[in-house]
């Protein structure tokens, strides 16, 4: 009975370039899993925030540019009294006029007057995603006692953004089965090569009375190990990347989401072991398929 490993392997150039292949692609896959990943959750993250809240104008002057200071008061506490008591609100609060300010700044300048600008009153509005409002008939109980306010759900800039996170996510699945299909034909193109260059001592060893179920066993953990390393020295190349640019990214603009959650760091520590199974059962396959033809 031969030994698990009495197979002598000379070294050759397949192993050489599997380990390159799995190293290369496990870099890439990783970036697609984190950074395709990090780009879907963001604007998830996003339009979750989005479908959450509103907003109600109430305009400071009418449509004959009058001034509506007289009634502008007693406008927004009615609006607030309609909005707080209509289901599916958790909460509706005016926006301070130094915040006002502040959302201004970048266009008006910092020493803008506001009060000699035609800004409208705002109110932010805090939606309950599990329980939302009906807004048809928030509209109309608000155009029935402010007839000037303008309710703004976001659901116009929330399509687009739907639209692009799926995108995200499909692209995200196609470049992973491109990949997974490249990382596929590069094993048996490997492991074909391999087999050519160790036929002699393959054959010897098959008479010698060992089984193809042995010697595909033999060729399999090799390259599960081969794989496995690669695809190590993969992931950890790109971790420093990826740490990089996350770190830049929130230096150079804070104010942009990148949202990251666990399943992404679980993805990337995936990756190693599942380029060992793929190597593992493709080389099997590869291998037995050889052994039945040609031996």
């Amino acid at each position: 009975m031969p030994k698990k490993s009495s197979i002598f392997f000379t070294p050759d150039s397949s192993r050489f370039f599997l380990v390159w292949i799995t190293g290369v692609m496990a870099f890439v896959i990783t970036l697609v899993i984190y950074g395709g990943g990090a780009a879907y959750s963001s604007l998830t993250a996003w339009q979750r925030s989005i479908s959450g809240a509103a907003t109600l104008q109430i305009p400071t002057y009418d449509d004959k540019g009058m001034s509506r200071a007289d009634a502008i008061e007693q406008d927004v506490e009615t609006a607030l009294t309609i909005l707080r008591a209509s289901n599916g609100i958790s909460g509706a609060e005016l926006v301070p006029d130094d915040q006002m300010g502040r959302l201004m700044s970048p266009w008006v300048g910092e020493g803008a007057i506001l009060s000699e600008l035609p800004l409208p009153k705002l109110l932010n509005i805090s939606v309950d995603t599990r329980n939302p409002p009906d807004f048809v008939q928030l509209k109309r109980d608000l155009a029935d006692q402010v007839p000037l306010a303008v309710l703004d759900t976001h659901r116009i800039g929330l399509a687009p953004l739907l639209s692009v996170a799926g995108g995200v996510l499909h692209l995200i699945v196609f470049l992973l089965i491109l990949l997974g299909l490249t990382t596929t034909f590069t094993i048996v193109y490997a492991t074909r090569t391999s087999l050519a260059a160790h036929q002699p001592v393959i054959a010897l060893i098959h008479l010698m009375g060992a089984g193809d179920f042995y010697l595909t066993r033999q060729y399999a953990v090799r390259h599960l190990k081969t794989a496995f390393a690669g695809a190590a020295a993969g992931v950890l190349c790109a971790v420093p990347i990826l740490w990089g640019i996350s770190a830049f990214v929130r230096h150079c603009a804070p104010e942009f989401i990148v949202a990251t959650t666990s399943w992404h760091w679980a993805g990337l520590l995936l990756i190693p072991p599942v380029f060992a199974g793929l190597a593992f059962v493709t080389t099997f396959k590869t291998v037995l398929t050889y052994l039945k033809t040609f031996l």
